[in-house]
């Protein structure tokens, strides 16, 4: 789970505690150098991972690290000019990052910045098994694996059951259902809402799973970007007669007035992140409501969305005992139950460690209103994510942000919109040197 941030070309912003000149790269410039590097193993990290950072170094006491911490906010055009002024003075690369936000990747893995290891042959195969193939997909770049995932953010349906038992409903499978129970309860409870399609993850959450080919890609730098798509209008249709009926909200999903809308939403999408993280520590909605099911899906069409789910990538300037020393730490933080299990508060992508933190954070929980269903359906979601969504410079999710949500705001239908938002995202992908088919 991670906070979402436009990724807009030029916008730059404030990287937090970052130690200018960290990492003892050679001074060599060129970006795929190999170096030997010695003292301590140099690891940026957002505040939420600080703990498995010092996990790691309570279970391996003699390898050293210097720990960095980064904002979690911070656009991606940011933190990649850092890494070309560490390109060109030939030092400054951290060993192991994980990644402000997942579009990080695809820069970090091109050949114009040359970041990220190839890990294919680094990493054990047993390990790389261990993944779920739409959990490892946004990993594999050019056939290669190049960083990996930490934790799982695929959409289920999450509703109160509480609501659903009072009032007589069976919950949806399908976006179908969906929109037609959506239409039942602005009919008969007026006031409440069964989705947020403001700020954050929104295309994630509603057109990952459409199949919707926003930034499809279809060769080397090439993307499709066709918004006329019926995987894409399905899904505006279905917004637009839920908008007017009034059970969407506009709001964001982290806004302050997100909790007001909570307190009366029936059923919404969302990560596997939403139960510990919205329902419970942000809405603050009372323990004994709140239950999910498996996600919804079009008819012949059997796939989910995802809303985040951080990556770990490690620095392909190192060699030696540094590079088997990065190796470690990137399998402890996303493999080892002593991360994953005991210390992690969203749900491992590394499918040996699911049970144990299904035992620990929802069979044993008393938040939830059917933790076994709620455990289920996890299990299933990540199964379901389609991969032909992937993370590519240009964010579809953050130029929904900018330009999508402002003219919901002004009272205009996704409709209206839509033929803007794809002039956006076809703009946004050539300013980022992708060639572009329609």
């Amino acid at each position: 789970m991670r906070l979402k941030m436009s990724a807009l070309l030029g916008v730059v912003m404030p990287m937090l505690l970052l130690v200018a000149g960290c990492g003892s790269g050679s001074s060599t410039p060129s970006a795929n150098t190999k170096t030997v590097q010695a003292g301590p193993l140099q690891v940026w990290v957002d505040a939420p991972r600080v703990s498995a950072v010092k996990a790691f170094e309570k279970a391996y006491p003699k390898i050293k690290v210097q720990m960095n911490i980064i904002n979690d906010n911070i656009g991606n055009d940011a933190l990649r000019g850092k890494f070309e002024l560490f390109n060109k003075s030939g030092s400054g690369w951290p060993d192991v990052i994980f990644f402000p936000t997942n579009s990080d990747i695809s820069w970090a893995s091109s050949s114009q910045i040359g970041y990220t290891a190839n890990l294919t042959n680094l990493v054990p195969k047993s390990i790389q098994n261990g993944y779920a193939p739409a959990a490892i997909a946004a990993c594999k770049v050019g056939g290669k694996l190049v960083c990996l995932r930490n934790d799982d953010a695929a959409d289920v349906l999450w509703y109160n059951a509480k609501l659903f038992k009072e009032w007589g409903y069976t919950p949806p499978k399908t976006w179908p259902q969906y929109e037609a129970l959506g239409l039942k309860i602005a009919k008969q409870h007026p006031g409440y809402y069964v989705g947020i399609i403001g700020s954050d993850y929104t295309f994630d959450r509603y057109f990952w799973g459409s199949g919707c080919p926003a930034n499809q890609l279809v060769g080397a730098n090439k993307v499709k970007i066709d918004l006329t798509s019926p995987n894409c209008t399905r899904m505006v249709n279905l917004l637009d007669t839920l908008l007017k009926a009034k059970v969407v909200s506009t709001v964001g999903l982290f806004s302050s007035q997100s909790k007001a809308v909570a307190q009366k939403l029936v059923m919404t999408p969302g990560a596997t992140w939403y139960g510990e993280f919205e329902f419970k520590d942000a809405w603050n909605i009372p323990a004994g409501q709140i239950t999910s099911t498996t996600p919804l899906t079009w008819p012949g069409f059997p796939y989910t969305g995802d809303e985040g789910g951080g990556l770990w990538g490690m620095s392909s300037h190192i060699s030696g005992k540094m590079q088997q020393n990065a190796l470690k730490f990137i399998e402890f933080v996303t493999t080892n139950p002593k991360n994953q299990v005991a210390l992690a508060p969203t749900f491992p992508a590394y499918g040996p460690d699911d049970n144990a933190w299904l035992q620990k954070n929802v069979l044993s929980s008393n938040y939830f209103a059917d933790p076994a269903q709620v455990a289920a359906s996890f299990k299933q979601a990540i199964k379901m994510v389609w991969t032909g969504h992937p993370y590519t410079q240009f964010d579809p999710d953050g130029i929904w942000d900018t330009t999508v949500v402002p003219a919901l705001e002004q009272g205009k239908t996704l409709a209206q919109v839509w033929p803007t938002y794809q002039k956006d995202l076809v703009n946004y992908a050539q300013l980022y040197g992708y060639s572009v088919t329609q």
